[in-house]
């Protein structure tokens, strides 16, 4: 499992330009405290189940860029899973697609963005392609089961510029946390870490998932931390 790429760099692109140019569940209600449910979480399956849904979701785009203030809306579609080949190997494949648009600095910017992710069979992460090309070096194990408030590393990747491998960007850490959310449901939370060659953080990416214990996914939102800018999609 990894997150949109896009939802920084299409953003902070579009940002950018409006500068230029012209100087889904909204999850458990504020007032209801969080509660530790005691199920037991199918994890590998709902890692299974985000990987083949194909469902199209409609997003708000919200947060700071640089001090400004950043709104929007559009909709991710997400293509059936299909065989393929990914650094030389079967794999198999789904690209998702994003639409919508971004206002910054009162200047509306059009998004439009895609990716596509790499499994093995067996549902192994192998890399993606989109803004960048990334190649996983390291999997652990995703567990078949887990119970809120366990955690742990999902896969370390390096990161390209695109698919010659010529230029190494720096490297990715996506890892998963089960945090408390009602007596029936969890909160799965999958954070992705990027850094520049030399260690340093220069994004970190959270999307959040309200989970079954049978390991049904419903979205809820992503953020991306870029240094000085925090931007949200919340479907």
């Amino acid at each position: 499992m990894k997150l949109h790429q896009w939802l920084a760099v299409a953003i902070t692109t579009a940002f950018i330009a409006a500068c230029s140019g012209g100087g889904g569940d909204a999850g458990v209600p504020a007032s209801n405290a969080p509660v530790t449910s005691t199920d037991t979480f199918q994890v590998k399956a709902a890692y299974v189940n985000y990987f083949n849904d194909t469902r199209s979701y409609p997003f708000t785009v919200s947060g700071t860029a640089s001090g400004f203030s950043v709104t929007g809306s559009g909709t991710v579609t997400q293509s059936p899973v299909t065989n393929g080949l990914f650094e030389g190997a079967a794999v198999l494949q789904k690209t998702s697609t994003v639409s919508g648009s971004v206002v910054a600095n009162g200047v509306t910017i059009s998004l439009a963005a895609s990716d596509t992710t790499f499994v093995d069979s067996n549902y192994v992460a192998k890399g993606w392609s989109g803004e960048e090309y990334v190649v996983v070096t390291s999997v652990a194990v995703v567990p078949d089961t887990a119970k809120v408030n366990d955690s742990g590393p999902w896969h370390t990747s390096n990161r390209y510029a695109d698919s010659s491998k010529s230029t190494l960007l720096g490297s990715s850490d996506v890892s998963f946390s089960l945090a408390p959310d009602t007596a029936t449901t969890a909160l799965l939370k999958i954070i992705q870490v990027d850094k520049d060659t030399v260690g340093n953080t220069t994004m970190t990416m959270t999307a959040v998932f309200r989970m079954t214990p049978a390991g049904g996914l419903t979205r809820l939102s992503e953020t991306a931390v870029d240094g000085s800018s925090t931007l949200t999609l919340t479907y």
